[in-house]
């Protein structure tokens, strides 16, 4: 299995509901900064830069999970971050969670880089489209 991108944090208490469980909405939470974490390390840029000094987001514009088994208190989550696909303007990203190798939950988001002040999307710019392409390719490889 190809590892474009591992996030590793543990489930904590802010994560979970009243009976230890991790609560569905804190695992997006998690996600997001799997992301933003992927965001850095694949195009290499921060999301505050992104934001910030170039006006562009990646705003999740569809997304679908999948609950496998539930995550308790303590426990050390891994999201594996995965290019699926490339667009114009977009990626479909999917990140698979498992604690000590044993599945929690999936989900597969589709994002598009999108211009700020215009709030329209933006084609990726050549070195960004590059190195996605690469880790796709590298993916699809494996």
């Amino acid at each position: 299995m190809s590892r474009s991108f591992v996030f590793s944090t543990p489930l904590r208490f802010a994560h979970c509901d009243a009976a230890g469980i991790g609560y569905y909405p804190r695992y997006l939470e998690l996600c997001d900064a799997a992301i933003e974490d992927w965001t850095q390390s694949i195009l290499g840029i921060s999301r505050r830069t992104m934001h910030c000094d170039l006006q562009l987001a990646l705003p999740t514009v569809r997304m679908n999970a999948t609950f496998v088994r539930p995550g308790r208190l303590g426990d050390r989550l891994d999201f594996e971050v995965t290019v699926k696909n490339v667009g114009r303007t977009s990626v479909a990203l999917e990140a698979d969670v498992t604690s000590l190798g044993e599945p929690r939950f999936r989900v597969d988001f589709v994002q598009v880089l999108t211009c700020m002040t215009r709030m329209r999307p933006k084609p990726w710019p050549d070195e960004w489209r590059g190195r996605l392409e690469a880790v796709l390719n590298k993916e699809k490889q494996a």
